[in-house]
């Protein structure tokens, strides 16, 4: 259920806590209750206070909704001092908007020792190829667990995405879907650079991946060519 956004505000709360009862009880009433399968929902980027979305987050009504929420607000400095831990537990793996570059180890580290994330939205957070060798060597590439993972909309180049490729290939071993679009990955890419070489051969070795999102990159024709 994607309501990212909008103009939602906490009114939508009750609504949300609705629709999450009507649905289990649907679930309850055919015999199902004990599997009832995971519900996610999206409702970053829109209007809720930061109380409504811990409430949503504390008082779900079904063990294995997964509500993935941050709001514009929660790019205000008093969530960056919250510890990595506190914000996966309250927010999930939607680091979407409100994580930066200065986090990405502590992020790295909490993927190194967690062993049930497995889904992490780093969308829009500005990270850089620093933050991506940040989150490396915090730990990203020895997470086991962890299936998609999104870099979308930041500001990562063609070092930066062989860094990444680089983790892909020596561990992550459940991964299977990565998002790196509307990066300036391969804006005046040197074609024929020792990194452009170095790219090519790693993204030969991503086969288990079952999606590498690359839209708005910065891929021209003789690039193009070249991964397929």
């Amino acid at each position: 259920l994607h309501l990212s956004n909008n103009q939602l505000d906490d009114g939508a709360l009750d609504s949300l806590h609705k629709f999450l009862s009507v649905r289990r009880s649907l679930f309850c009433s055919s015999g199902q209750a004990g599997a009832v399968p995971p519900c996610y929902i999206y409702i970053h980027g829109n209007r809720m206070s930061e109380a409504v979305l811990d409430s949503i987050a504390r008082q779900r009504l079904c063990s294995n909704d997964r509500v993935y929420q941050g709001a514009r607000y929660v790019a205000q400095n008093r969530v960056h001092e919250r510890s990595v831990s506190s914000l996966v537990q309250n927010y999930g793996g939607n680091f979407h908007n409100f994580a930066s570059n200065s986090m990405m180890s502590s992020v790295g580290g909490y993927l190194r020792d967690d062993s049930h994330l497995v889904y992490i939205d780093l969308d829009g957070c500005h990270i850089s190829d620093d933050g991506i060798r940040m989150l490396n060597n915090g730990g990203l590439r020895h997470n086991k667990c962890l299936q998609y993972l999104s870099v979308s909309n930041n500001c990562i180049h063609l070092l930066g995405f062989v860094t990444l490729l680089e983790a892909i290939v020596t561990g992550l071993p459940a991964l299977r879907a990565v998002a790196v679009n509307d990066n300036p990955v391969f804006d005046n890419v040197e074609m024929s650079g020792a990194l452009y070489t170095s790219c090519l051969q790693l993204l030969g070795q991503c086969s288990r991946l079952i999606l590498l999102y690359l839209a708005a990159t910065g891929l021209s024709d003789h690039v193009g060519s070249d991964i397929v």
